[in-house]
């Protein structure tokens, strides 16, 4: 396997991580472990709008600081855990007699995620992509080519194959989810136990906090000045992700004219009226609320965040 490249890793990595951690939280104790279920209303009480502590002049959203981030995996930390999956599967791939590259190294999605948080909001972005994603932000993912024997190893048996009795060339049982899938389970095996729909608990209260912020007056207000102002130049939306959604604009990734003329109005309307700095003000008092609201269950994930990246990092002795 030396000289492949990781793919399909980086791919099971987005699709089976949750999966391989929430599939070994509960451990069959769900009515011992911490939280309940997502399907339940979010538990947040927005209906008195939090107070806004101040409202910063922003010209752009690169490295915002969200305080719902302490509770959610960071770039630099889930470069840890990635490192650790690695260094586990490769342990165990060695017991089938092949050499496990490690995944290219995480180069994380904040900038990309913070980029187009509220918009386009970054003049030269707009001027060069419109609406489109900033390719060095998106960045490239590797292909991979394994024999079929190393598949078999690294992921388990696929389909209706039956994991078990699945054996390697070698006559050795594969464990359930190959190599991978044992990486993956050792390290979500460490800190407190918590419900597995609660996993990805802290995010989902960020993304309800995001849409809740868009219906705050404050925000309202702001979105009218910009779509007034958009009107003015001769542009007509309801709101600043609006022109995003435009389906003209949708159709190619390569800007036309006419989508970077109407991008760069949008930033110049967002920065006239301060709409990113008062976008973002109140979704920080709104994620402020939701973690007053919620402190044990994110003090819980945040433990168990700390065991996984304390185990991750205690493997690269092995």
């Amino acid at each position: 396997m030396r000289g492949t490249s990781t793919g399909r890793l980086l791919a099971v990595a987005l699709i089976s991580a949750t999966v391989g951690l929430v599939g070994c939280s509960s451990s069959g104790t769900e009515d011992r472990t911490e939280g309940t279920r997502a399907s339940e209303a979010p538990p947040v009480d927005y209906k008195n709008p939090p107070e806004v502590e101040s409202v910063p002049q922003m010209r752009g959203s690169r490295n915002l600081e969200l305080p719902l981030e302490a509770y959610t995996w960071t770039d630099a930390e889930e470069r840890v855990r990635r490192q650790g999956e690695d260094r586990i599967a490769a342990e165990c791939m060695r017991g089938f007699g092949f050499d496990l590259e490690p995944r290219p190294l995480y180069r994380g999605d904040k900038a990309l995620r913070d980029a187009n948080r509220y918009g386009v909001s970054d003049m030269a972005s707009a001027s060069r992509f419109g609406y489109n994603t900033d390719p060095y932000l998106r960045g490239k993912r590797p292909e991979e080519h394994y024999t079929p024997a190393e598949s078999l190893a690294l992921f388990g048996p696929q389909g209706d194959t039956g994991q078990k009795t699945a054996k390697a060339a070698n006559g050795k049982a594969i464990p359930e989810g190959g190599c991978w899938g044992q990486a993956l389970r050792e390290l979500a095996s460490k800190g407190p136990k918590v419900h597995p729909d609660k996993e990805e608990f802290a995010s989902h209260l960020a993304l309800f906090a995001y849409q809740e912020s868009q219906k705050d007056k404050r925000v309202q207000k702001a979105f009218a000045d910009w779509s007034a102002c958009m009107k003015a130049k001769g542009y007509h939306y309801n709101g600043p992700m609006a022109p995003v959604e435009d389906e003209r604009f949708a159709k190619s990734t390569t800007p036309t004219p006419a989508e970077i003329r109407v991008a760069e109005a949008d930033v110049e309307c967002k920065e006239k009226h301060n709409v990113i700095g008062t976008w973002y003000a109140v979704e920080v008092a709104y994620q402020k609320r939701a973690i007053e609201s919620n402190q044990q269950m994110l003090d819980t994930l945040k433990q168990r965040k700390d065991a996984i990246l304390r185990a991750a990092s205690a493997s690269t002795g092995r």
